[in-house]
């Protein structure tokens, strides 16, 4: 071919479109498509290859977690060749050497990938719950077991849902947690019993009470209706809260409960307490620090009692993996309405540690300040002390609790016919047992039976005196 008519044809090659010049050329087109096949072919034999190495590789790596080998098992699942369809189920692995290898944070980081290529499956969330449990972060753990009983159905459903309700701990933070992490934005708590209390009316331990008159001492006998009276009785109560996440960090909660109790023989000490509060809520990996406006009414014999609204702030921080440490500190201004001497405004402060030493023993304690300002000088007050307290599951149904308290507290001013001000020492013990029934009613329920006892030595006889309270019931969470 001339020189001309080459560059001719080499300019019309660059620019005419691949497809005509195939379609020009049969032969050619058929060449391509030939090559394409075996291209196809190989690509698909070497995705078999690679998805059944990563399957093996998965399958050594069970072995080894199983054998007690996590180090190999993590060194392995980190030289894995990527496969779509094993990488759920390989990070997942990572996940548990890593926790193995207690690097806690590289675990949690695999379990989140894990949820994110899985979001189906709640085993994922049940492993990831127990993590966090062995971490001492109960809150999160409470709110992941949630978020896997929302995607369970039947018994499973409600034991997980009993599991995360009694892992939920007592404070705004935790009950926020289920909100922020996208579980089940409300609760509900239903509690229904019978009691048995030998001192309702917290009478003193003898009838005849010491005073002075004028200087003189003297000697007054109580009347009968001024000692312990006992009474068996029915009580209820129903706790609920809804969460709103603001964001990654902050939450809204709202938060009601009502408690009553009934006596069968003196109706005149029957008795309820309404509590309302809404608190802002703000949780990352070490801190949570909540503010919440709380108010409290208190009713004997259906008349209104006391009437409280205050405010308290409280901040907890991880210190390490099982390790906590709170501090929290409050106002509130109590009104009695029959007596206004009694009212006072009060400040509240205390610290505390949280400890879960194992996943089934976790322990607490704190030390409270109180300082209680009356429009009655005799009426004011100073409280101060430590409790402490223990869970213990003993079974994965059972769940044992101990709580023990003692309460320093000194009056400002000695009261008429009383030569000194008013010292009290009192100490609160108080065992428990929860034992959740789901799995043989078919829903979250547990039986709750408790034991209280409360000694309470004051100078002052009249304020001497010794309480016991015994409770079984049943608690339903929703």
């Amino acid at each position: 071919m001339p020189s001309s008519r080459q560059s001719l044809f080499a300019r019309a090659l660059s620019v005419l479109p691949v497809a005509t010049l195939l379609a020009a050329c049969p032969q050619a087109q058929a060449q391509v498509a030939a090559s394409s096949a075996e291209l196809a072919d190989v690509a698909a034999a070497s995705d078999r290859n690679i998805h059944q190495q990563a399957l093996l590789e998965i399958a050594f790596a069970r072995k080894l977690l199983a054998e007690r080998q996590p180090e190999m098992a993590c060194r392995l699942l980190k030289g894995s060749l990527p496969d779509a369809n094993t990488e759920a189920e390989r990070v997942r692995l990572l996940a548990r050497c890593s926790s193995a290898l207690r690097e806690r944070e590289a675990a949690e980081d695999y379990y989140r990938r894990a949820i994110a290529l899985a979001p189906d499956d709640p085993s994922v969330k049940v492993e990831l719950a127990g993590l966090y449990l062995a971490m001492g972060r109960s809150q999160d753990s409470s709110a992941m077991l949630s978020a896997a009983a929302g995607q369970s159905a039947g018994p499973e459903r409600d034991q997980l849902e009993s599991a995360a309700a009694q892992l939920r701990a007592n404070d705004p933070a935790a009950l926020a947690a289920n909100a922020a992490n996208k579980a089940k934005p409300w609760a509900l708590q239903v509690y229904m019993g019978l009691t048995w209390d030998d001192n309702i009316n917290a009478g003193p331990v003898s009838r005849s009470v010491p005073a002075v008159i004028g200087g003189i001492p003297v000697t007054f006998d109580l009347v009968a209706d001024a000692m312990p009276h006992k009474s068996a009785g029915a009580a209820m109560g129903v706790n609920a809260s809804y969460g709103i996440p603001l964001d990654g960090r902050f939450s809204l909660l709202f938060q009601g409960a009502w408690f009553g109790t009934g006596y069968f023989e003196r109706q005149d000490y029957n008795n309820d307490t309404t509590t309302l509060a809404a608190a802002l809520v703000y949780t990352d990996k070490a801190w949570a620090a909540s503010i919440q406006p709380n108010v409290r009414y208190t009713r004997l014999d259906g008349h209104l009692q006391e009437s409280t609204p205050g405010v308290t702030g409280r901040v907890a921080r991880s210190v390490t993996d099982a390790v906590s440490l709170t501090a929290t500190g409050g106002y509130a201004r109590r009104t009695v309405h029959t007596d206004a001497n009694r009212n006072a405004d009060a400040w509240q402060g205390g610290l505390g540690a949280l400890a879960q030493l194992t996943p089934q023993l976790q322990v607490g304690g704190e030390y409270l300040w109180q300082r209680e300002q009356a429009e009655a000088a005799v009426y004011s007050r100073r409280l101060s002390g430590p409790s402490a307290y223990l869970q213990y599951r003993i079974h994965p149904d059972l769940l044992l609790g101990a709580n023990l308290s003692y309460t320093d507290v000194r009056y400002d001013q000695a009261m008429a016919l009383f030569a000194e001000p008013r010292t009290d020492r009192q100490t609160v013990v108080s065992l428990s047992a929860l034992w959740d029934v789901s799995r043989y009613v078919g829903r979250n329920m547990v039986v709750r039976a408790q034991y209280t006892n409360i000694d309470n030595p004051s100078n002052i006889a009249y304020s001497d005196f010794r309480r016991n309270m015994f409770s079984l019931g049943v608690q339903m969470q929703f």
